[in-house]
């Protein structure tokens, strides 16, 4: 009795816990469940997308308390005053949505915190209904449309009208507002990205160029260049590294004009990575190794990857086996934490050719594991479990299969 009521007691416990850690949602990456594919590239994509998708937008209206502003968001999105934001660790939505992995039905999440460093980039817009104004932000990265809030629209004070002699004003020269939006802002070295400035404006005449520069940490142009018009649309190469993208766009008259818009974070991520493993495997025949393993990483994908290691396995205890000298190409798939690798290994040994457990072979190696420390791109430590065997004894894997599980460092 006492048990039961431990466990019972445990379990409610821990329904606590997780239902207060799901109470809001921190956001570190724009992009992994978009509500619409590809990323938005101008105001004219955001209407598109409204008008494609007006379906899922109701059916996501109707998951929120807002569900009465559908009409006017559908009516009022198309003649709305649109800007591009760059928003910044902390800022709050009331309630996002989104598909899973960009697919299936639409959903929310509510109480949502933009969680990292960087900013991201997004439109933000007004919806008014019976005196009260609704804020709206779209990410461009995914399209997930999110709503920030509701306020009382401002009184606008009517000033007397003033009668004056006409004096005739020579004006300045007004510079050009900057809009820029790249696509993506993070992706391998060398990839092509988009940067796209035909939103930016000049009040007093036009836009006639842009100049794109790349600067690292220590203000150190990486790369540059420079696009005339009138098409203020370019792709550029993406440097290694963390740097910061900047814009200048040029009117006519030849001043120059910047803005928060035009400046961005991007990333450029190396394909070739380092990596070591140490384990401990085991074979039931019996055998006791110790082996160890260092390779290179070469990215196919974000998701996918080429692994090839070479190494040791050296026998500690057993009646069979020998130490052997291990070569192993594998494919691996990851998906947020956790890994899976297979292909074929080399286990090369000086033992018995007549002897199954000691014999050099041709192995299958399947692998499953999860990154416990670090972040992808950076320094991380995984735990993981393998099975090898030879491909001529996969009938007899419970006798001389080896069976291990190590640690994974990504350097």
């Amino acid at each position: 009795m006492k048990l039961r009521s431990f466990v019972i007691t445990a379990a409610v416990c821990a329904f606590l816990m997780l239902s207060t850690a799901q109470a809001a949602t921190t956001l570190q990456v724009i992009g992994r469940s978009p509500f619409y594919q590809p990323p938005l590239t101008s105001v004219d994509d955001l209407k598109k997308m409204v008008q494609t998708e007006e379906m899922d937008v109701k059916r996501g209206f109707d998951l929120t308390p807002q569900a009465d502003l559908f009409p006017v968001f559908i009516d009022q999105v198309m003649k709305a005053e649109i800007e591009t934001v760059a928003f910044e660790k902390g800022s709050k939505f009331e309630w996002m949505l989104y598909k899973k992995k960009g697919k299936g039905a639409v959903r929310v999440v509510k109480d949502v915190t933009w969680g990292s460093e960087k900013p991201f980039t997004g439109y933000k817009f007004y919806i008014d209904k019976d005196g009260s104004r609704y804020t709206f932000a779209v990410p461009l990265g995914c399209g997930n449309i999110a709503y920030m809030g509701m306020k009382a629209i401002p009184v606008v004070a009517v000033a007397p009208p003033v009668v004056s002699t006409p004096v005739v004003v020579q004006k300045a020269n007004q510079p050009p507002r900057c809009n820029m939006v790249v696509t993506p802002a993070k992706t391998f070295c060398g990839e092509m990205v988009t940067i796209d400035a035909t939103s930016s404006t000049d009040a007093d005449g036009n836009v006639e160029k842009m100049s794109v520069a790349f600067v690292d940490n220590q203000g150190q142009v990486v790369s540059e260049k420079t696009v005339e018009g009138p098409v203020l649309r370019t792709e550029v190469a993406m440097p290694c590294g963390n740097n910061t993208l900047k814009v200048t766009v040029t009117d006519n008259d030849g001043e120059d004009g910047a803005s928060p818009e035009c400046t961005a974070d991007v990333t450029g991520t190396s394909r070739v990575g380092f990596l070591a493993d140490v384990g401990y495997s085991h074979q039931f025949d019996p055998g006791h190794y110790l082996f160890g393993r260092i390779g290179l990483e070469y990215k196919l994908t974000e998701d996918w990857s080429l692994l090839g290691l070479v190494g040791g396995a050296a026998q500690v205890d057993g009646l069979d086996g020998e130490s052997a000298f291990l070569i192993d190409a594998l494919a691996e798939y990851k998906w947020s934490r956790y890994y899976v690798d297979f292909g074929v290994g080399g286990w090369i040994t000086d033992g018995d050719d007549d002897n199954p457990a000691e014999n050099s072979q041709l192995d299958l190696i399947l692998g499953l594991g999860a990154r416990v420390y670090g972040e992808p791109d950076a320094f991380n430590t995984s735990l993981f479990v393998e099975v090898r065997s030879a491909t001529d004894e996969l009938d007899e894997i419970g006798d001389y299969g080896r069976f291990g599980f190590g640690v994974r460092f990504r350097f």
